[in-house]
């Protein structure tokens, strides 16, 4: 693999003096590897003047000349080159002139995120940031129909910031691998609109075919969605119903599978505004369809993160925690040598009248999104057989040792009582329980029993 020492000194070469234009691959474009790190890489392009029959030949990074399709009546023609996962110049030229090298670059093959979902995926921040120029492979994204570097502005429109370049700059030199990111999130849309049926599917399998030269393949899709199925603001909204969104959910899972043949990384969103429950219905189903779904992975969770404006991330430092949720998301589904599990809730029993035990998968600590340590985990809430309500002003203490948590409260707790943790707002932004080890905070718990 070619080492980069900066992506800044790379040109970017897309026509020769001879007339033949390649059309695809461009400039940093990345081709999906396999899973023993080779690709076919599709060119295409037209030769002026034609001349009917001749045959084209391509490399890729300095390999072999290989055959690369004929010339049609017009000039076209089209073809794939055989590569490996790496770098560097695509280069084409007719047999019958082989001084007339036309050349691409650069070029990658790796791998390739398509991003789905509304205004959080498709990025709303306000501080722009670049890829970093001692990045060991090339980072990219496709936007508004072409192929540029992963920087910044990485929205549709052209005008804010994103996780992705973040994610891309703490991947790339993890995996010394060429990564890069498919923009086709669409702010307010919801989750009717991402299945095989809807105008968000059909954009983005007209966009992902673009990107990938006709291929398809990719390595797999991020999904952030389901602020605006909470809200009225768009016509075909769930209006926060459980049923509704799981309805919608499950297909859309299973046709994005289809099309792509790729994973679905399924996010869960923070808290909007003040709807608890319809919050709870749309995370609770999002955290199911991890366990659920043969298609689904865990993405993204950021239900204790304190939105800017409470709807989106827009400043430096909820930005970033917000794209290290997404990091951690990928390195644990497809780099990490042995996944890390979910510091899930196991078990929660009475100790005494006053004191709960909470049986964790994973050894937890206690502390902010930021990295804030504290002494007390807030974000509970007990309801008690009698309709009675226990909050976080209820509880004493939270005394966290090793997998196992001692709550302990004001009031007694009887027997069919049922917690929850995160609960709409409850943890946003505040010290919450979370993995020792890699800072995520435990799943949410939705009216859990207590033994």
């Amino acid at each position: 693999m070619k080492t980069v020492l900066s992506l800044l000194a790379l040109t970017t070469v897309a026509a020769h003096a001879d007339g033949t234009v390649v059309a695809y691959p461009t400039p940093y474009t990345i081709v999906q590897r396999d899973a023993k790190g080779k690709a076919m890489v599709p060119v295409h392009g037209k030769v002026t003047p034609p001349t009917l029959g001749i045959a084209m030949q391509a490399r890729f990074a300095g390999g072999p000349w290989l055959p690369a399709g004929t010339q049609d009546k017009d000039g076209a023609f089209r073809g794939s080159i055989p590569g490996a996962v790496g770098q560097g110049a695509l280069e084409i030229r007719p047999a019958d002139r082989p001084d007339a090298v036309t050349k691409v670059e650069p070029v990658g093959i790796g791998d390739v995120f398509v991003i789905t979902g509304q205004s959080n995926a498709d990025g709303r921040g306000g501080t722009m940031i670049r890829l970093k120029d001692d990045l060991p492979c090339l980072g990219a994204k496709y936007r508004a129909g072409a192929w540029s570097r992963g920087d910044d502005p990485s929205d549709n429109a052209g005008k804010h910031a994103s996780p992705w370049p973040l994610v891309l700059n703490s991947l790339i030199p993890e995996t010394k691998v060429p990564m890069a990111f498919i923009q086709t999130a669409t702010g307010s849309t919801v989750v009717r609109q991402w299945r095989g049926s809807g105008n968000m599917f059909a954009r983005m399998q007209k966009m992902v075919h673009a990107a990938t030269g006709g291929t398809m393949r990719v390595r797999a899709v991020l999904y952030y969605q389901g602020e605006n199925d909470i809200t009225h603001w768009n016509k075909q909204t769930v209006l926060g119903d459980y049923a509704e969104y799981r309805k919608h959910l499950k297909p859309m899972l299973d046709d994005t599978h289809a099309l792509l043949k790729a994973p679905v990384l399924v996010g869960q969103i923070t808290n909007l505004l003040g709807f608890r429950d319809r919050n709870d219905n749309i995370r609770r189903a999002q955290q199911e369809s991890w366990t659920e779904n043969p298609h689904a992975l865990p993405g993204a969770t950021a239900w204790d993160i304190f939105p800017t404006d409470g709807v989106h991330y827009r400043t430096a430092d909820n930005m970033a925690a917000f794209a290290a949720r997404w990091t951690f998301a990928i390195r644990n589904a497809f780099y990490a040598e042995k996944p890390i599990p979910s510091p899930r809730l196991l078990k929660a029993e009475r100790e005494n009248d006053t004191t709960l035990s909470l049986h964790f998968a994973r050894e937890l600590a206690i502390a902010k999104w930021d990295g804030t340590a504290a002494k007390k985990a807030l974000g509970f809430r007990l309801s008690l057989p009698d309709g009675t309500l226990l909050t976080d002003a209820d509880v004493i203490g939270t005394l966290v040792d090793g997998k196992q948590v001692q709550l302990r409260l004001r009031k007694p707790i009887p027997p069919g009582s049922k917690l929850s943790y995160g609960s709409g707002s409850d943890g946003q932004g505040k010290p919450v329980l979370r993995d020792r080890e890699t800072g995520q905070p435990v799943p949410l718990v939705f009216g859990r029993k207590v033994e």
